[in-house]
């Protein structure tokens, strides 16, 4: 019984690096998409309008966040999954 709760702690954390590994990349696919669109009119808008346009937006930097902290749970989840599949079965 004590197994599979361990089984699910990691499933759980594995989860949560999948989901933040999702949010990392679809913000940075977004930026990168919109860079792309923007990069080939340099020459041809003001260069204060390029600049904002070409850095990151806060949407994009909230899911690098978020994407950052929900991977980093999912890490700490599967090892604490680990350790305690680890001792539930070394202890019998």
């Amino acid at each position: 019984m004590k197994n599979s709760s361990a089984g699910r702690v990691f499933a759980v954390g594995g989860a949560l690096v999948l989901l933040g590994v999702g949010f990392v990349f679809t913000a940075l696919f977004s930026y990168f998409i919109r860079y792309s669109q923007v990069d080939s009119l340099i020459g041809s808008i003001d260069n204060d309008l390029y600049l904002r346009l070409s850095q990151l937006f806060a949407a994009e930097k909230a899911l690098l966040t978020l994407g950052g902290m929900t991977f980093s749970a999912g890490i700490v989840w599967a090892i604490f999954g680990a350790v305690r599949f680890r001792r539930h079965t070394a202890v019998g």
